[in-house]
């Protein structure tokens, strides 16, 4: 499999190498229809649907992507869907399913999604996306049993941002590249005599909306998803790397529990 890490783009471009001419972009965090939480307040922000548009077509165009994963929360609300996901959503879909095919792995924002993707769209498993040895998952949920001899996690879900008192990058979306044992992600699960080194790699996605960041939005459930079964084995990682947006490393291991 090869890996192409498109930092300032939120997106992670996947080759598998046993099939010709794929070629999958991974992206996470929509949030479509975050703007209603605002307007409540009487702030108005215009819907950033069409610039998320613009940047995928540009993406999908110069890496020839063959196959979009939406990797969760498509959508802001958790249990209902709002005027502006009714309207945004299939929007969305109708326009960057026509450059490549698409498919949806849902998180825990996307409660009805189905009502709200075009034909040609595919809704996969909550339990992820299997792209050769690379599991694609929003993160809320553990993998599978099945899925222990992956090689590798992408997911989203946790919204890594840096914070440092005094730093300029102090609020920025980061990347978070782990490494993380295999007895942690399957706890209880797996064997009591798996080998302690056995680990997984883990990258942790920032969100694909560069809008979220810039209006200071975190989910409603912010809290719940820090506290989730996976999220919270994120940062007992047994080694880290944690990247800017620029593609510059900023830290190790001893600051995932800060980004997370």
């Amino acid at each position: 499999m090869k890996i192409k890490t498109l930092y300032d783009k939120r997106a992670i471009l996947l080759e598998p190498n046993s099939k010709e001419n794929l070629r999958y972009l991974v992206i996470t965090d929509l949030h479509i229809g975050f703007e209603e939480k605002f307007r409540g307040a009487g702030v108005r922000i215009e819907s950033s649907v069409n610039e998320m548009v613009t940047d995928l077509e540009s993406l999908i165009d110069e890496f020839g992507v063959t196959d979009l994963v939406v990797d969760g929360d498509v959508k802001s609300g958790i249990d209902r869907i709002s005027e502006s996901e009714w309207e945004n959503v299939p929007k969305f879909f109708s326009k960057i399913s026509k450059k490549c095919r698409v498919s949806v792995v849902p998180g825990n924002h996307d409660g009805g999604i189905s009502n709200l993707l075009p034909e040609n769209v595919v809704l996969e498993d909550i339990n992820g996306l299997l792209v050769e040895d690379t599991l694609v998952l929003h993160g809320h949920t553990r993998p599978l049993l099945k899925f222990k001899d992956c090689k590798r996690l992408i997911i989203g879900h946790v919204h890594p941002i840096f914070q440092k008192k005094g730093s300029p990058l102090s609020g920025q979306p980061v990347w978070a590249f782990l490494k993380i044992s295999k007895k942690s992600i399957f706890k209880g699960i797996l064997d009591e005599d798996i080998d302690e080194n056995s680990l997984f790699e883990v990258v942790v996605m920032p969100s694909f909306n560069r809008e979220l960041t810039s209006v200071g939005y975190h989910p409603e459930d912010h809290d719940e998803k820090k506290s989730s079964s996976l999220a919270r084995e994120l940062v007992s990682a047994a080694d880290a790397v944690i990247v800017t947006l620029g593609g510059e490393v900023i830290g190790d291991k001893t600051i995932v529990p800060s980004i997370m």
